[in-house]
C-alpha cells in the first residue's frame, strides 16, 4: 500500500501475534480492539460498531474455527486424563462421567472464543484480506446511503 492518507484507513496495522491473541480471547474486533464481536450468547455483529470492520465472510469462513475448538477441547480432555490418571491414580471408571461432561459442555462455552480468536489470527496471517474486509465494509455502507429512499 501506499502512503496515501485515504488508503491508511483501510490499513489493518501493525497487527502482532499477542495483539491477535489478546484481541480473539477478549472478543474485540482484530481491527481496532475497540468493538464487540458478539451482540448476544451466540449471534456475532455484522460489523465492528467503532471502525466498521466487517466480521462477515463467506459461506464456510468459520469452519476453521471447528478446527482451534476441537484442538483445544482434546488437549485440555488429554492433559487432564494423563494428569488425574497417571498423577492422582484415578481409575477410567472415576473419569468417565467428568471427562464426558467437559466434552459436551466445554466446546459450546469455547464456540465464541475459537470464533474470534479464528478471525482475529486470520487478520493477523492475511493483512491483504483483512484490509479487503475494511474497504467492502465501508463500500457497501456508502453504495446503502447512495440509494435512493424509498416512499
Amino acid at each position: 500500500m501506499s502512503n496515501d492518507s485515504s488508503e491508511k484507513l483501510y490499513d489493518i496495522g501493525d497487527l502482532t501475534f499477542p495483539q491477535a491473541v489478546r484481541r480473539g480471547v477478549t472478543l474485540r474486533c482484530p481491527s481496532c480492539a475497540r468493538g464487540k464481536l458478539f451482540r448476544g450468547l451466540l449471534r456475532m455483529n455484522q460489523k465492528c460498531s467503532n471502525c466498521e470492520f466487517s466480521f462477515e465472510r463467506s459461506r464456510g469462513y468459520f469452519l476453521g474455527s471447528t478446527y482451534i475448538n476441537y484442538g483445544v477441547t482434546a488437549a485440555t480432555t488429554t492433559f487432564s486424563y494423563v494428569l488425574l490418571h497417571f498423577g492422582f491414580e484415578c481409575t477410567n471408571s472415576q473419569l468417565l462421567p467428568g471427562l464426558v461432561t467437559f466434552i459436551v459442555i466445554f466446546p459450546l462455552v469455547f464456540f465464541r472464543f475459537a470464533r474470534s480468536l479464528w478471525l482475529s489470527l486470520d487478520c493477523f496471517l492475511d493483512r491483504v484480506g483483512a484490509s479487503e474486509a475494511m474497504v467492502g465494509s465501508r463500500q457497501a455502507e456508502n453504495s446503502r446511503r447512495d440509494l435512493p429512499k424509498r416512499q
